[in-house]
C-alpha cells in the first residue's frame, strides 16, 4: 500500500515537472502573441502624434483642405488664412530650429512659398494685373523674410528678403528715373556694391552671419544694371551679355586678388 502511494505520488510529481514546463512554454508564447497582435497601428499613432513628421503631414494636409475651398471665401477670410498659415509654420520652425534643424527649414521655406503664392492668387482673383499691389507684396515678403532670417538665422531666408527689397527699390527708381542710361545705372549700383560690401566689413566681427549675407547681395548688386536694363526698362540683350561677361570677368579678377582679405571676414 505503501509502495502504491508511494509510486502514484513519484508518478504525479513527474507528471507535474513535465507538464508545468510545457504550461510555462505556452503561457510564454500566449504572452508573446498578445504583445505582437496588440494593434500595431494604435501604438504607431500613439508614438507619432508627437513627432515633427506627423505633425508635417498634418500642417501640408489642412493646407491642401484649405485650397480646395480658398476661392470660396471671401477676401478677408482669405488674407487671414494666409496669414494664419504663414505664421503657424514660422512658430513651428522657431520652436524646431534647435532639435528638428531639416524640419524647422523646410517649414519656413513652406511659409515663405505660402505667404508669396497665396499673395499672388489673391491678387489675381481681386485685383487682376495691379502692378501697385505686386510691388505691396513684394516689399512685405521681403520684409518678414529678412526679419525671420534673422531671428531664425536662415541666411538664404535673409538673402531672399534682401532681394525682394532691392527689386522694390529697383521698380521704383526706374519708375522715377526712366531716363537713366546704362552708365548711370552701372554708377549707381556699383555705389551700392561697395556700400554693402563695405558693411559686411564692418559687422563681421559682432555678426558674422550677417556679413556672409551683405557680401553675397553685394556682389550681386554688381550685376543689377544689366538686369535692370533687360527686365525692367525692356531694352534688347544684344550688348548686356557683353557687358556682362566682361563684368564678371573683372568681378573674379578683383575677387581673387583680393581675397586673403573679404574670405577672412566672410568666413570669419
Amino acid at each position: 500500500m505503501k509502495l502504491s502511494i508511494g509510486g502514484g505520488v513519484g508518478c504525479y510529481l513527474s507528471n507535474i515537472a513535465i507538464f508545468c514546463p510545457t504550461c510555462i512554454g505556452r503561457m510564454e508564447i500566449r504572452h508573446r502573441v498578445k504583445i505582437v497582435t496588440t494593434p500595431g497601428c494604435l501604438h504607431i499613432l500613439d508614438t507619432g502624434m508627437d513627432s515633427p513628421g506627423f505633425l508635417g503631414f498634418v500642417i501640408i494636409s489642412c493646407i491642401c483642405l484649405i485650397g480646395f475651398y480658398f476661392t470660396a471665401f471671401p477676401l478677408a477670410m482669405q488674407i487671414f488664412l494666409a496669414c494664419v498659415i504663414t505664421a503657424i509654420c514660422y512658430g513651428l520652425a522657431a520652436i524646431w530650429r534647435s532639435s528638428e534643424q531639416s524640419m524647422s527649414a523646410m517649414l519656413s521655406t513652406l511659409g515663405s512659398a505660402i505667404m508669396l503664392g497665396s499673395g499672388v492668387w489673391i491678387i489675381q482673383l481681386h485685383q487682376g494685373e495691379a502692378k501697385i499691389w505686386y510691388l505691396v507684396l513684394v516689399g512685405l515678403c521681403g520684409l518678414l523674410w529678412c526679419l525671420v532670417g534673422i531671428t531664425l538665422r536662415i541666411s538664404l531666408l535673409h538673402y531672399c528678403g534682401l532681394v525682394g527689397l532691392i527689386l522694390v527699390y529697383a521698380v521704383l527708381m526706374g519708375g522715377y528715373w526712366p531716363t537713366a542710361t546704362l552708365m548711370m545705372l552701372e554708377l549707381f549700383w556699383i555705389l551700392h556694391t561697395v556700400l554693402l560690401v563695405g558693411l559686411s566689413w564692418w559687422v563681421h566681427r559682432r555678426f558674422p552671419r550677417l556679413a556672409l549675407v551683405y557680401f553675397t547681395i553685394g556682389m550681386t548688386l554688381a550685376f543689377m544694371a544689366e538686369a535692370d536694363m533687360i527686365i525692367l526698362r525692356h531694352q534688347a540683350a544684344g550688348n548686356m551679355v557683353f557687358y556682362s561677361i566682361l563684368k564678371l570677368a573683372i568681378v573674379v579678377g578683383i575677387l581673387f586678388w583680393t581675397r586673403k582679405k573679404w574670405i577672412t571676414w566672410v568666413t570669419s
